[in-house]
């Protein structure tokens, strides 16, 4: 079943502690529509949400791994 063209849909709702400033923060990946919305939020600094383009969300998933690849396993 699809979702409504404006139905909007959680998927994940991530917590961790930021590795630069200690806080709490959050990622949720949504999504409405057609769009993937992405939100990262910090405690202390706020939050940001984003509904870049499908080609842009394939960059970022790609640059992410890549990036992920590069800090080595989980320690």
């Amino acid at each position: 079943m699809e979702p409504h063209p404006n139905e909007m849909t959680d998927l994940a709702s991530l917590a961790f502690v930021d590795g630069d400033s200690g806080d709490e923060g959050l990622a949720v990946i949504r999504v409405e529509g057609q769009l993937v919305g992405l939100t990262l939020s910090v405690r202390n600094k706020g939050d940001v949400e984003v509904f870049p383009d499908a080609q842009v969300v394939d960059q970022i998933i790609q640059e992410l791994r890549t990036a992920r690849a590069m800090v080595g396993p989980p320690g």
